[in-house]
């Protein structure tokens, strides 16, 4: 028989049915479904959390992490307040400055010059050290490497001289004294508002150096300059002398600074300076 003569196998047909499932089917399929969902989005939900908490554990870690920054912690003083802490004698106004060499000192304004109940209560001049030399790492530093990416800085632009100053130093001092190129700056932290400002420390030609009088003035800090002891604080963007020798004095803002995560600064200014600390060793510059 010849291959052509054999006839092919016949393929019962079978029909396909064309309907879905029925609607008790896609419910019982829906219904075992939905814990599923419902694990797995617990899972999902636990693991980020988990996830957060462990992000947050590492970057307190880092937050905490000793840098070295150095002489920046406040000078406390156990001296109490004497009764009589603001009070006139003649034509003057005396208000309390603090304890040194066993005898309470004072600062000397003139009368009026500061309303009784408009200054905070004193906790002394000097108690919040402001730096006055300051300390300076570039690339290589210690505290260079050491401080966390994240970590808020501050930085005035400055060519060679750019100069960044760490959130944790100003915390501390509230007031550097600086020189950026041939330009002497006040830097100036107000705590309660967080901002800072840098102001041209120059009157008359000569420059200032300020220190923490110990009290504050509505949300602002009250200065003195080292050369005459005259107060000064923020006004309206400008740093004025209120009471002393230089009444009326004004010290021009320059810039207001804007908090900048450090690795950000650090990329951009990797020739810049960053301020550590202090040099308490040398005596205070005074105008």
């Amino acid at each position: 028989m010849a291959q052509g003569d054999i006839d092919p196998p016949i393929v019962p047909h079978v029909p396909i049915p064309t309907r879905g499932r029925s609607p008790w089917a896609r419910g019982l399929a829906c219904v075992a479904i939905v814990p599923l969902l419902g694990f797995i989005g617990q899972t999902g939900n636990t693991l980020w959390g988990e996830w957060k908490s462990l992000r947050s554990a590492r970057l307190s870690e880092r937050a905490s992490a000793i840098v070295g920054y150095v002489n920046i912690n406040p000078n406390p003083s156990y001296a109490a307040r004497p009764a009589d802490w603001f009070h006139d004698e003649g034509e003057q106004a005396l208000l309390w400055a603090g304890w040194k060499d066993d005898q309470n000192q004072w600062f000397r304004l003139g009368r009026g010059e500061i309303r009784p109940g408009s200054v905070s209560l004193p906790i002394g001049r000097d108690v919040i050290q402001a730096i006055d030399v300051p300390i300076y790492e570039r690339d290589g530093g210690s505290c260079w490497g050491r401080i966390p990416d994240e970590a808020p800085v501050v930085g005035m632009e400055g060519g060679a001289d750019s100069t960044v100053y760490p959130m944790k130093v100003l915390d501390k001092v509230e007031v550097i004294n600086d020189r950026i190129g041939d330009r002497a700056v006040l830097v100036a932290l107000t705590p309660v508002e967080d901002t800072v400002a840098v102001y041209e420390a120059v009157v008359d030609g000569r420059r200032l150096t300020m220190g923490h009088a110990g009290y504050f003035l509505g949300h602002h800090p009250v200065l003195y300059d080292r050369g005459t002891e005259s107060l000064w604080t923020e006004r309206d963007g400008v740093m004025v002398a209120i009471a002393g020798r230089r009444k009326g004095a004004t010290l021009r803002r320059i810039a207001r600074l804007d908090t900048v995560a450090w690795g950000d600064w650090r990329s951009k200014h990797p020739d810049g300076r960053l301020v550590v600390g202090a040099d308490r060793s040398q005596a205070r510059p005074v105008d």
